[in-house]
């Protein structure tokens, strides 16, 4: 299931100039909303925002909320991560 996430991921375009950091950040705060402003992508909103509808769901409304900020949170992160490094010809496209 994570290398079908990281295919998914690398298929996305490139987010040049953005920080890791920055991106976690946005993810926990506001979310798949916040990550498809700061990337400029609307693909990035509906990963984040299926993963905390399932959360709440499985786990329950009450702490459901904080488990799709963490999962959107390390979204943004190696969404980041990722693209740098495919930059950086250190990964190859799948």
């Amino acid at each position: 299931m994570i290398d079908d996430i990281e295919k998914m991921m690398m298929r996305l375009p490139s987010v040049r100039g953005k920080s890791a950091a920055v991106a976690c950040i946005v993810g926990f705060l506001f979310g798949g909303l916040g990550l498809a402003v700061y990337f400029r992508n609307v693909v990035d909103l509906f990963f984040p925002v299926a993963v905390a509808f399932a959360a709440s769901l499985v786990i329950g409304l009450n702490a459901g909320w904080l488990a799709g900020a963490v999962l959107a949170a390390l979204y943004g992160y190696f969404r980041v991560q990722l693209s740098e490094q495919q930059q950086a010809g250190q990964l190859e496209p799948r």
